[in-house]
Protein backbone atom coordinates (compact mmCIF):
# COMPACT_ATOMS: atom_id res chain seq x y z
CA UNK A 1 0.00 0.00 0.00
CA UNK A 2 1.53 3.16 -0.67
CA UNK A 3 2.09 5.46 2.27
CA UNK A 4 0.08 8.56 2.92
CA UNK A 5 2.83 11.24 1.26
CA UNK A 6 2.76 11.10 -2.51
CA UNK A 7 5.17 8.41 -3.88
CA UNK A 8 5.90 9.53 -7.42
CA UNK A 9 9.28 8.30 -8.70
CA UNK A 10 12.59 10.54 -7.98
CA UNK A 11 14.69 11.21 -11.12
CA UNK A 12 18.73 10.61 -10.22
CA UNK A 13 19.56 14.18 -9.68
CA UNK A 14 16.53 17.10 -9.08
CA UNK A 15 16.92 20.59 -9.25
CA UNK A 16 14.33 21.79 -7.38
CA UNK A 17 14.11 24.83 -9.16
CA UNK A 18 13.77 24.07 -12.54
CA UNK A 19 11.47 20.98 -11.47
CA UNK A 20 9.00 23.36 -9.64
CA UNK A 21 8.93 25.21 -12.76
CA UNK A 22 8.03 23.00 -15.38
CA UNK A 23 5.54 22.03 -12.76
CA UNK A 24 4.02 25.43 -12.54
CA UNK A 25 4.20 25.31 -16.36
CA UNK A 26 2.47 21.90 -16.58
CA UNK A 27 -0.50 23.17 -13.82
CA UNK A 28 -0.98 26.89 -16.55
CA UNK A 29 -1.29 24.39 -19.36
CA UNK A 30 -3.70 22.02 -17.58
CA UNK A 31 -1.03 19.04 -16.91
CA UNK A 32 -2.58 17.76 -13.68
CA UNK A 33 -0.71 14.39 -14.06
CA UNK A 34 2.79 16.56 -15.03
CA UNK A 35 2.15 19.34 -12.60
CA UNK A 36 1.41 16.57 -9.90
CA UNK A 37 4.23 13.98 -11.22
CA UNK A 38 6.94 16.74 -10.40
CA UNK A 39 5.29 18.59 -7.27
CA UNK A 40 5.72 15.10 -5.82
CA UNK A 41 9.16 14.46 -7.13
CA UNK A 42 10.39 17.53 -5.13
CA UNK A 43 8.36 16.54 -1.90
CA UNK A 44 10.10 13.15 -2.06
CA UNK A 45 13.45 14.78 -1.95
CA UNK A 46 12.52 17.78 0.43
CA UNK A 47 9.13 16.77 2.63
CA UNK A 48 8.96 20.53 3.75
CA UNK A 49 9.29 22.10 0.37
CA UNK A 50 6.20 24.97 1.11
CA UNK A 51 5.73 25.84 -2.60
CA UNK A 52 5.52 22.33 -3.70
CA UNK A 53 3.70 21.52 -0.17
CA UNK A 54 1.24 23.87 -1.20
CA UNK A 55 0.70 23.30 -5.07
CA UNK A 56 0.20 19.89 -4.57
CA UNK A 57 -2.53 20.27 -2.09
CA UNK A 58 -4.44 22.40 -4.06
CA UNK A 59 -4.35 20.27 -7.00
CA UNK A 60 -4.56 17.25 -5.46
CA UNK A 61 -7.99 15.67 -5.68
CA UNK A 62 -7.76 17.02 -9.87
CA UNK A 63 -4.55 15.02 -10.08
CA UNK A 64 -6.35 12.15 -8.46
CA UNK A 65 -9.15 12.18 -10.96
CA UNK A 66 -6.78 12.64 -13.53
CA UNK A 67 -4.78 9.60 -12.57
CA UNK A 68 -8.46 7.61 -12.16
CA UNK A 69 -9.04 7.93 -15.53
CA UNK A 70 -5.85 6.68 -16.97
CA UNK A 71 -6.48 3.84 -14.44
CA UNK A 72 -9.50 3.23 -15.60
CA UNK A 73 -8.32 3.19 -19.13
CA UNK A 74 -5.54 1.13 -18.59
CA UNK A 75 -7.95 -1.53 -16.66
CA UNK A 76 -10.06 -1.49 -20.20
CA UNK A 77 -7.07 -2.21 -22.15
CA UNK A 78 -6.33 -4.98 -19.68
CA UNK A 79 -3.17 -3.69 -18.76
CA UNK A 80 -3.36 -4.35 -14.34
CA UNK A 81 -0.17 -3.28 -13.63
CA UNK A 82 -0.25 -0.03 -15.31
CA UNK A 83 -4.02 0.27 -13.88
CA UNK A 84 -2.52 -1.08 -10.13
CA UNK A 85 0.29 1.86 -9.99
CA UNK A 86 -2.42 4.53 -11.00
CA UNK A 87 -4.75 3.88 -8.04
CA UNK A 88 -2.08 3.88 -6.23
CA UNK A 89 -0.77 7.13 -6.46
CA UNK A 90 -4.64 8.62 -6.70
CA UNK A 91 -4.57 7.21 -3.52
CA UNK A 92 -1.25 8.42 -2.33
CA UNK A 93 -2.41 11.78 -3.47
CA UNK A 94 -5.79 11.42 -1.98
CA UNK A 95 -5.12 9.00 1.39
CA UNK A 96 -8.56 7.33 2.85
CA UNK A 97 -10.22 8.65 -0.27
CA UNK A 98 -12.81 5.35 0.01
CA UNK A 99 -13.69 5.26 -3.69
CA UNK A 100 -9.75 5.48 -4.71
CA UNK A 101 -9.17 3.03 -2.03
CA UNK A 102 -11.59 0.16 -3.39
CA UNK A 103 -10.74 1.13 -6.66
CA UNK A 104 -7.25 -0.26 -5.91
CA UNK A 105 -8.32 -3.14 -3.64
CA UNK A 106 -10.32 -4.37 -6.74
CA UNK A 107 -7.87 -3.58 -9.54
CA UNK A 108 -5.21 -5.76 -7.03
CA UNK A 109 -7.91 -8.30 -5.97
CA UNK A 110 -8.49 -9.20 -9.85
CA UNK A 111 -4.70 -9.93 -10.37
CA UNK A 112 -4.55 -12.17 -7.84
CA UNK A 113 -3.07 -9.98 -5.14
CA UNK A 114 -5.25 -10.40 -1.97
CA UNK A 115 -2.78 -9.29 0.62
CA UNK A 116 -2.15 -5.95 -1.17
CA UNK A 117 -6.04 -5.64 -1.70
CA UNK A 118 -6.65 -6.09 1.76
CA UNK A 119 -3.71 -3.52 2.72
CA UNK A 120 -6.07 -1.08 0.53
CA UNK A 121 -9.68 -1.96 2.02
CA UNK A 122 -8.13 -1.26 5.21
CA UNK A 123 -6.85 1.56 4.27
CA UNK A 124 -9.92 2.58 3.56
CA UNK A 125 -11.47 1.58 6.58
CA UNK A 126 -8.49 3.42 8.97
CA UNK A 127 -10.55 6.38 7.43
CA UNK A 128 -13.70 5.36 6.63
CA UNK A 129 -14.63 2.53 9.79
CA UNK A 130 -18.33 2.19 9.22
CA UNK A 131 -18.24 1.83 5.60
CA UNK A 132 -20.33 -0.32 4.43
CA UNK A 133 -18.86 -1.11 1.22
CA UNK A 134 -16.06 -1.04 2.51
CA UNK A 135 -16.39 -3.51 5.33
CA UNK A 136 -18.45 -5.79 2.45
CA UNK A 137 -15.56 -5.40 0.15
CA UNK A 138 -12.91 -6.60 2.68
CA UNK A 139 -15.14 -9.60 3.05
CA UNK A 140 -14.70 -10.83 -0.60
CA UNK A 141 -11.19 -10.15 -0.19
CA UNK A 142 -10.69 -12.44 3.04
CA UNK A 143 -12.70 -15.07 1.06
CA UNK A 144 -10.62 -15.33 -1.56
CA UNK A 145 -7.95 -15.45 1.27
CA UNK A 146 -9.85 -18.63 2.41
CA UNK A 147 -10.80 -16.52 6.13
CA UNK A 148 -14.09 -17.41 5.88
CA UNK A 149 -15.16 -16.76 9.22
CA UNK A 150 -13.70 -13.26 9.35
CA UNK A 151 -15.18 -12.59 5.88
CA UNK A 152 -18.78 -14.10 7.20
CA UNK A 153 -18.48 -11.41 10.38
CA UNK A 154 -17.09 -8.82 8.06
CA UNK A 155 -20.20 -9.31 5.71
CA UNK A 156 -22.53 -9.21 8.56
CA UNK A 157 -20.47 -6.03 10.33
CA UNK A 158 -21.95 -4.68 6.50
CA UNK A 159 -25.72 -5.23 7.04
CA UNK A 160 -25.38 -3.29 10.31
CA UNK A 161 -24.58 -0.63 8.72
CA UNK A 162 -27.31 0.04 6.01
CA UNK A 163 -26.70 1.40 2.64
CA UNK A 164 -27.10 -1.84 -0.23
CA UNK A 165 -27.55 -4.86 1.74
CA UNK A 166 -27.73 -6.99 -1.68
CA UNK A 167 -24.04 -6.61 -1.94
CA UNK A 168 -23.19 -8.04 1.43
CA UNK A 169 -26.49 -10.76 1.76
CA UNK A 170 -25.19 -12.19 -1.94
CA UNK A 171 -21.53 -12.65 -0.66
CA UNK A 172 -22.83 -14.40 2.68
CA UNK A 173 -24.96 -16.56 0.20
CA UNK A 174 -21.68 -17.38 -1.82
CA UNK A 175 -20.18 -18.46 1.45
CA UNK A 176 -22.89 -20.67 2.65
CA UNK A 177 -22.36 -22.11 -0.34
CA UNK A 178 -19.23 -22.78 -0.14
CA UNK A 179 -19.50 -24.70 2.65
CA UNK A 180 -22.19 -27.33 1.09
CA UNK A 181 -25.20 -25.25 3.01
CA UNK A 182 -27.43 -24.90 -0.57
CA UNK A 183 -30.35 -24.30 1.60
CA UNK A 184 -29.11 -21.27 3.88
CA UNK A 185 -27.25 -20.00 0.69
CA UNK A 186 -30.79 -20.10 -1.70
CA UNK A 187 -31.97 -17.77 1.56
CA UNK A 188 -29.28 -15.30 1.89
CA UNK A 189 -29.64 -15.07 -2.37
CA UNK A 190 -33.50 -14.45 -2.22
CA UNK A 191 -32.95 -12.08 0.21
CA UNK A 192 -30.87 -10.20 -1.85
CA UNK A 193 -33.21 -10.22 -4.76
CA UNK A 194 -35.75 -8.94 -2.79
CA UNK A 195 -33.14 -6.05 -1.81
CA UNK A 196 -31.93 -5.84 -5.69
CA UNK A 197 -34.54 -7.18 -7.97
CA UNK A 198 -32.99 -6.17 -10.83
CA UNK A 199 -29.38 -7.34 -10.38
CA UNK A 200 -29.05 -10.15 -12.93
CA UNK A 201 -26.30 -12.75 -11.10
CA UNK A 202 -28.61 -12.76 -7.98
CA UNK A 203 -30.89 -14.82 -9.89
CA UNK A 204 -28.19 -16.84 -11.44
CA UNK A 205 -26.84 -17.32 -8.23
CA UNK A 206 -29.96 -18.45 -6.39
CA UNK A 207 -30.62 -20.95 -9.64
CA UNK A 208 -28.08 -22.47 -8.79
CA UNK A 209 -28.79 -23.41 -5.25
CA UNK A 210 -32.61 -24.77 -6.38
CA UNK A 211 -34.46 -27.46 -8.24
CA UNK A 212 -36.95 -26.17 -10.47
CA UNK A 213 -40.48 -27.31 -11.23
CA UNK A 214 -42.74 -26.18 -13.82
CA UNK A 215 -44.74 -23.62 -13.13
CA UNK A 216 -41.91 -22.18 -10.63
CA UNK A 217 -42.75 -18.10 -9.77
CA UNK A 218 -38.80 -17.67 -10.26
CA UNK A 219 -39.08 -18.79 -13.34
CA UNK A 220 -41.21 -15.89 -14.09
CA UNK A 221 -39.74 -13.71 -11.96
CA UNK A 222 -37.10 -14.05 -14.68
CA UNK A 223 -38.67 -13.82 -17.45
CA UNK A 224 -40.80 -10.70 -16.69
CA UNK A 225 -37.23 -9.12 -15.77
CA UNK A 226 -35.58 -9.59 -19.28
CA UNK A 227 -39.00 -8.66 -20.90
CA UNK A 228 -37.85 -5.26 -19.83
CA UNK A 229 -34.40 -5.06 -21.34
CA UNK A 230 -32.70 -5.12 -24.52
CA UNK A 231 -32.29 -8.54 -25.47
CA UNK A 232 -28.59 -6.96 -26.51
CA UNK A 233 -27.81 -5.94 -23.01
CA UNK A 234 -24.93 -8.08 -21.89
CA UNK A 235 -25.71 -7.42 -18.46
CA UNK A 236 -28.84 -9.60 -18.73
CA UNK A 237 -26.63 -12.66 -19.86
CA UNK A 238 -26.82 -14.58 -16.30
CA UNK A 239 -30.65 -14.63 -16.54
CA UNK A 240 -30.44 -16.67 -19.48
CA UNK A 241 -28.05 -19.29 -17.82
CA UNK A 242 -30.24 -19.06 -15.00
CA UNK A 243 -33.47 -19.47 -17.19
CA UNK A 244 -31.10 -22.56 -18.89
CA UNK A 245 -31.36 -24.65 -15.81
CA UNK A 246 -34.56 -23.81 -14.73
CA UNK A 247 -36.01 -25.06 -17.85
CA UNK A 248 -33.61 -28.02 -18.34
CA UNK A 249 -34.77 -29.47 -15.04
CA UNK A 250 -38.53 -28.83 -16.31
CA UNK A 251 -37.48 -30.79 -19.12
CA UNK A 252 -38.16 -27.85 -21.68
CA UNK A 253 -34.88 -28.28 -23.36
CA UNK A 254 -35.83 -26.21 -26.56
CA UNK A 255 -36.29 -23.66 -24.71
CA UNK A 256 -33.37 -24.26 -22.12
CA UNK A 257 -30.80 -24.71 -25.15
CA UNK A 258 -32.13 -21.28 -26.93
CA UNK A 259 -31.63 -19.31 -23.49
CA UNK A 260 -28.13 -21.02 -23.32
CA UNK A 261 -26.95 -19.94 -26.80
CA UNK A 262 -28.26 -16.21 -26.14
CA UNK A 263 -26.52 -16.27 -22.69
CA UNK A 264 -23.23 -17.17 -24.10
CA UNK A 265 -23.56 -14.87 -27.50
CA UNK A 266 -23.88 -12.05 -24.76
CA UNK A 267 -20.88 -12.88 -22.81
CA UNK A 268 -19.28 -13.41 -26.04
CA UNK A 269 -19.91 -10.10 -27.09
CA UNK A 270 -18.99 -8.71 -24.74
CA UNK A 271 -15.40 -10.36 -24.24
CA UNK A 272 -12.23 -9.51 -26.08
CA UNK A 273 -11.09 -13.39 -26.37
CA UNK A 274 -9.52 -13.63 -29.82
CA UNK A 275 -8.69 -17.45 -30.54
CA UNK A 276 -5.75 -16.36 -33.06
CA UNK A 277 -4.43 -14.24 -30.20
CA UNK A 278 -4.31 -16.62 -28.05
CA UNK A 279 -2.36 -19.65 -30.58
CA UNK A 280 0.27 -17.27 -30.90
CA UNK A 281 0.69 -17.02 -27.42
CA UNK A 282 0.77 -20.59 -26.99
CA UNK A 283 3.43 -21.09 -29.75
CA UNK A 284 5.78 -18.16 -28.20
CA UNK A 285 5.50 -20.04 -24.69
CA UNK A 286 6.61 -23.48 -26.91
CA UNK A 287 9.27 -21.34 -28.57
CA UNK A 288 10.83 -20.10 -24.72
CA UNK A 289 11.57 -24.43 -24.36
CA UNK A 290 12.45 -24.70 -28.21
CA UNK A 291 16.21 -26.26 -26.63
CA UNK A 292 15.15 -28.19 -23.26
CA UNK A 293 16.45 -26.19 -20.29
CA UNK A 294 19.95 -26.58 -18.18
CA UNK A 295 19.47 -28.51 -15.20
CA UNK A 296 18.04 -26.04 -12.04
CA UNK A 297 20.86 -25.20 -9.83
CA UNK A 298 19.03 -25.08 -6.88
CA UNK A 299 20.40 -22.58 -3.95
CA UNK A 300 16.92 -21.97 -1.76
CA UNK A 301 14.56 -24.53 -0.26
CA UNK A 302 11.43 -25.01 -1.46
CA UNK A 303 8.97 -24.89 1.25
CA UNK A 304 6.14 -26.09 1.29
CA UNK A 305 6.76 -28.40 -2.42
CA UNK A 306 3.86 -27.05 -4.66
CA UNK A 307 1.94 -29.19 -6.45
CA UNK A 308 -0.23 -27.88 -9.55
CA UNK A 309 -3.07 -29.03 -10.68
CA UNK A 310 -3.49 -28.21 -14.25
CA UNK A 311 -6.11 -28.72 -17.36
CA UNK A 312 -9.12 -27.13 -18.59
CA UNK A 313 -11.78 -25.58 -16.64
CA UNK A 314 -14.63 -28.40 -15.96
CA UNK A 315 -12.21 -31.20 -16.89
CA UNK A 316 -11.52 -32.91 -12.98
CA UNK A 317 -9.60 -30.70 -11.39
CA UNK A 318 -11.11 -29.50 -8.23
CA UNK A 319 -12.07 -33.16 -7.77
CA UNK A 320 -8.18 -33.88 -8.26
CA UNK A 321 -7.76 -31.27 -5.91
CA UNK A 322 -9.70 -32.59 -3.27
CA UNK A 323 -7.91 -36.31 -3.23
CA UNK A 324 -4.21 -34.83 -2.85
CA UNK A 325 -5.52 -32.73 -0.36
CA UNK A 326 -5.96 -35.84 1.74
CA UNK A 327 -2.53 -37.36 1.62
CA UNK A 328 -0.46 -36.67 4.84
CA UNK A 329 0.94 -33.18 5.17
CA UNK A 330 -1.38 -31.25 2.19
CA UNK A 331 -2.39 -27.95 2.21
CA UNK A 332 -5.16 -27.48 -0.17
CA UNK A 333 -4.61 -23.56 -1.28
CA UNK A 334 -7.56 -23.24 -4.06
CA UNK A 335 -6.91 -21.49 -7.17
CA UNK A 336 -4.04 -19.23 -6.50
CA UNK A 337 -2.68 -16.59 -8.87
CA UNK A 338 0.79 -17.02 -7.92
CA UNK A 339 2.06 -18.35 -10.85
CA UNK A 340 0.73 -15.59 -13.36
CA UNK A 341 1.94 -12.57 -11.05
CA UNK A 342 5.29 -14.56 -10.40
CA UNK A 343 5.48 -15.25 -14.69
CA UNK A 344 3.92 -12.34 -16.28
CA UNK A 345 7.15 -9.86 -15.57
CA UNK A 346 9.24 -12.32 -17.00
CA UNK A 347 7.75 -12.95 -19.97
CA UNK A 348 7.45 -8.89 -20.28
CA UNK A 349 11.03 -8.88 -19.98
CA UNK A 350 11.62 -11.45 -22.55
CA UNK A 351 9.46 -9.90 -25.16
CA UNK A 352 10.57 -6.34 -24.68
CA UNK A 353 14.43 -7.40 -24.72
CA UNK A 354 13.86 -9.84 -27.61
CA UNK A 355 14.85 -12.87 -26.62
CA UNK A 356 14.42 -16.04 -27.43
CA UNK A 357 14.56 -18.03 -23.94
CA UNK A 358 15.03 -17.20 -20.30
CA UNK A 359 18.11 -17.83 -18.48
CA UNK A 360 19.45 -19.29 -15.58
CA UNK A 361 19.40 -15.96 -13.57
CA UNK A 362 15.92 -15.45 -14.97
CA UNK A 363 14.24 -18.97 -13.52
CA UNK A 364 16.46 -17.86 -10.41
CA UNK A 365 14.24 -14.68 -10.03
CA UNK A 366 11.11 -16.67 -10.80
CA UNK A 367 11.90 -19.31 -8.62
CA UNK A 368 12.39 -16.91 -6.00
CA UNK A 369 8.76 -15.28 -6.75
CA UNK A 370 6.86 -18.28 -6.65
CA UNK A 371 8.22 -19.38 -3.58
CA UNK A 372 7.59 -15.93 -1.93
CA UNK A 373 4.46 -16.63 -3.04
CA UNK A 374 3.45 -19.83 -2.37
CA UNK A 375 4.84 -19.06 1.69
CA UNK A 376 2.07 -15.99 1.89
CA UNK A 377 -0.48 -18.79 1.34
CA UNK A 378 0.78 -21.63 3.46
CA UNK A 379 -0.89 -22.60 6.73
CA UNK A 380 2.80 -24.71 7.45
CA UNK A 381 1.89 -27.77 5.82
CA UNK A 382 5.13 -29.22 4.06
CA UNK A 383 2.71 -29.58 0.72
CA UNK A 384 0.65 -27.25 -1.08
CA UNK A 385 -2.41 -27.81 -3.47
CA UNK A 386 -2.66 -25.02 -6.06
CA UNK A 387 -5.30 -26.15 -8.51
CA UNK A 388 -5.31 -22.90 -10.84
CA UNK A 389 -6.32 -24.63 -14.09
CA UNK A 390 -4.96 -22.44 -16.68
CA UNK A 391 -1.35 -22.38 -15.25
CA UNK A 392 -1.50 -25.14 -17.95
CA UNK A 393 0.19 -22.44 -20.00
CA UNK A 394 3.08 -21.79 -17.98
CA UNK A 395 3.83 -25.46 -16.88
CA UNK A 396 7.27 -25.70 -18.49
CA UNK A 397 8.50 -22.25 -16.78
CA UNK A 398 7.24 -24.15 -12.81
CA UNK A 399 9.14 -27.01 -13.99
CA UNK A 400 12.28 -25.35 -15.16
CA UNK A 401 12.41 -23.24 -11.98
CA UNK A 402 11.04 -25.60 -9.48
CA UNK A 403 12.45 -28.91 -9.99
CA UNK A 404 11.04 -30.29 -6.81
CA UNK A 405 7.33 -29.32 -8.16
CA UNK A 406 4.76 -32.08 -9.63
CA UNK A 407 2.30 -30.71 -11.90
CA UNK A 408 -1.06 -33.26 -12.34
CA UNK A 409 -2.49 -32.42 -15.80
CA UNK A 410 -6.28 -33.28 -16.32
CA UNK A 411 -7.63 -35.03 -19.34
CA UNK A 412 -11.07 -35.44 -20.43
CA UNK A 413 -12.99 -36.57 -23.03
CA UNK A 414 -13.75 -33.61 -25.36
CA UNK A 415 -17.13 -33.54 -25.55
CA UNK A 416 -17.90 -33.61 -21.97
CA UNK A 417 -15.70 -31.05 -21.08
CA UNK A 418 -16.55 -28.69 -24.08
CA UNK A 419 -20.39 -29.28 -22.76
CA UNK A 420 -19.51 -28.73 -19.18
CA UNK A 421 -18.05 -25.64 -20.61
CA UNK A 422 -21.00 -24.12 -22.33
CA UNK A 423 -23.61 -24.46 -19.70
CA UNK A 424 -21.01 -22.29 -17.73
CA UNK A 425 -20.94 -18.87 -16.75
CA UNK A 426 -17.83 -18.01 -15.56
CA UNK A 427 -17.00 -15.58 -13.21
CA UNK A 428 -13.41 -14.45 -14.31
CA UNK A 429 -12.32 -13.11 -17.34
CA UNK A 430 -10.25 -15.64 -17.98
CA UNK A 431 -12.45 -18.38 -19.82
CA UNK A 432 -13.51 -15.87 -22.62
CA UNK A 433 -12.98 -19.04 -25.13
CA UNK A 434 -15.99 -20.90 -23.26
CA UNK A 435 -18.69 -18.55 -24.75
CA UNK A 436 -18.87 -20.01 -28.63
CA UNK A 437 -18.24 -23.51 -29.61
CA UNK A 438 -15.74 -23.30 -32.32
CA UNK A 439 -13.35 -21.11 -29.72
CA UNK A 440 -14.13 -23.99 -27.44
CA UNK A 441 -12.83 -26.68 -29.91
CA UNK A 442 -9.65 -24.80 -31.22
CA UNK A 443 -8.91 -23.55 -27.29
CA UNK A 444 -8.97 -27.52 -26.37
CA UNK A 445 -6.89 -28.30 -29.14
CA UNK A 446 -4.08 -25.68 -27.73
CA UNK A 447 -4.42 -27.01 -25.14
CA UNK A 448 -3.80 -30.47 -25.93
CA UNK A 449 -0.72 -29.44 -28.30
CA UNK A 450 0.16 -27.30 -24.95
CA UNK A 451 0.69 -30.72 -22.58
CA UNK A 452 2.21 -32.85 -24.87
CA UNK A 453 5.18 -30.36 -25.46
CA UNK A 454 5.50 -29.65 -21.97
CA UNK A 455 5.28 -33.75 -21.46
CA UNK A 456 8.51 -34.00 -23.42
CA UNK A 457 10.79 -31.30 -22.09
CA UNK A 458 10.00 -32.32 -18.35
CA UNK A 459 8.54 -35.97 -18.63
CA UNK A 460 9.41 -36.51 -14.56
CA UNK A 461 7.84 -33.83 -13.43
CA UNK A 462 4.67 -33.67 -15.25
CA UNK A 463 2.17 -36.29 -14.42
CA UNK A 464 -1.04 -36.98 -16.65
CA UNK A 465 -4.44 -38.05 -14.81
CA UNK A 466 -6.88 -39.29 -17.16
CA UNK A 467 -10.67 -38.64 -15.40
CA UNK A 468 -12.06 -41.83 -16.78
CA UNK A 469 -9.65 -44.11 -15.10
CA UNK A 470 -10.02 -41.80 -11.92
CA UNK A 471 -13.99 -42.36 -11.84
CA UNK A 472 -14.14 -46.09 -12.94
CA UNK A 473 -10.24 -47.58 -11.84
CA UNK A 474 -10.28 -45.05 -8.96
CA UNK A 475 -7.67 -46.67 -6.20
CA UNK A 476 -5.43 -48.34 -9.34
CA UNK A 477 -5.61 -45.07 -10.19
CA UNK A 478 -5.19 -42.57 -7.44
CA UNK A 479 -2.30 -44.94 -5.83
CA UNK A 480 -0.21 -44.28 -9.23
CA UNK A 481 -0.97 -40.44 -9.13
CA UNK A 482 0.03 -40.22 -5.36
CA UNK A 483 3.35 -41.83 -6.18
CA UNK A 484 4.23 -39.86 -9.22
CA UNK A 485 3.44 -36.89 -6.85
CA UNK A 486 6.08 -38.17 -3.82
CA UNK A 487 3.17 -37.89 -1.80
CA UNK A 488 2.09 -40.26 0.96
CA UNK A 489 -1.13 -42.61 0.63
CA UNK A 490 -3.76 -42.38 2.61
CA UNK A 491 -7.17 -44.35 2.34
CA UNK A 492 -9.14 -40.91 2.57
CA UNK A 493 -7.88 -40.07 -0.83
CA UNK A 494 -10.52 -42.53 -2.09
CA UNK A 495 -13.06 -40.34 0.13
CA UNK A 496 -12.72 -36.63 -0.80
CA UNK A 497 -16.09 -36.67 -0.58
CA UNK A 498 -15.35 -36.47 3.15
CA UNK A 499 -12.90 -33.41 3.10
CA UNK A 500 -13.67 -30.68 4.90
CA UNK A 501 -12.81 -27.10 3.90
CA UNK A 502 -15.35 -24.36 1.35
CA UNK A 503 -15.33 -24.98 -1.99
CA UNK A 504 -15.79 -21.60 -4.12
CA UNK A 505 -15.34 -23.13 -7.87
CA UNK A 506 -18.70 -24.65 -9.62
CA UNK A 507 -17.78 -28.27 -9.12
CA UNK A 508 -19.07 -27.48 -5.13
CA UNK A 509 -21.57 -29.70 -5.29
CA UNK A 510 -19.97 -32.23 -7.13
CA UNK A 511 -17.32 -32.99 -4.75
CA UNK A 512 -19.44 -33.44 -2.26
CA UNK A 513 -20.99 -36.72 -3.70
CA UNK A 514 -18.64 -40.09 -3.75
CA UNK A 515 -16.64 -40.32 -6.97
CA UNK A 516 -19.15 -42.19 -9.52
CA UNK A 517 -19.28 -42.67 -13.18
CA UNK A 518 -21.66 -41.09 -15.29
CA UNK A 519 -20.99 -37.51 -15.48
CA UNK A 520 -19.44 -37.81 -19.15
CA UNK A 521 -22.84 -39.09 -20.92
CA UNK A 522 -24.76 -35.55 -19.27
CA UNK A 523 -24.46 -34.04 -23.07
CA UNK A 524 -25.96 -36.90 -24.79
CA UNK A 525 -29.57 -35.06 -23.17
CA UNK A 526 -28.69 -32.48 -25.60
CA UNK A 527 -27.25 -34.63 -28.39
CA UNK A 528 -29.82 -33.12 -30.89
CA UNK A 529 -28.99 -29.34 -30.43
CA UNK A 530 -24.86 -30.00 -30.12
CA UNK A 531 -24.04 -31.06 -33.52
CA UNK A 532 -22.34 -27.26 -34.38
CA UNK A 533 -19.90 -28.36 -30.93
CA UNK A 534 -19.46 -31.99 -32.06
CA UNK A 535 -18.46 -30.99 -35.86
CA UNK A 536 -16.47 -27.87 -34.60
CA UNK A 537 -14.73 -31.04 -32.39
CA UNK A 538 -14.24 -33.15 -35.27
CA UNK A 539 -12.76 -30.30 -37.24
CA UNK A 540 -10.02 -29.64 -34.34
CA UNK A 541 -9.13 -33.45 -34.75
CA UNK A 542 -10.69 -33.77 -31.17
CA UNK A 543 -13.18 -37.01 -31.92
Amino acid sequence: MPSQTTTFAEPPTLDVRKTLARADGARRAGDITGAARDYGAVLARFPGNPRARKALAAIGPSAASALADMAKSCEAAHQLDEAVQHWADAVALCPGHIALCLSLCRCLSDMGRNHAALDAVNEALRHNPDSALALDTKGCVLRDLGQMDAAQACHREALKHGGNTAGPLNHLGVLARATGDTDKAADFFRQAITASPGTASLHHNLAGCTTYRAGDAHIRQMQDQLADHSSSDPRQAPLHFALFKAMDETDDRDGAFAHLLRGNHLRKASSNFDIAREAYRFAWYKSLFAEPPAPMQITNECEPRPVYVVGLPRSGTTLAERILGQTPGAQTAGELSVVSNAVSPLLRRLQTEGRSAPTRQDLQTLRDRLLSGIKRHSDGSPILIDKMPLNFRWAGLICAAMPEARVVSLSRAPMPVAWSLFRHLFSSHGNGFAYDMADIAAYMLLHRDMMRFWSTRFASQIVSLDYAALVSETEDTLRELIDACDLEWSEACLNPQAAGGPVLTASATQVRRKIYCGSDDDWRRYEAHLSPLAAALNTAGLT
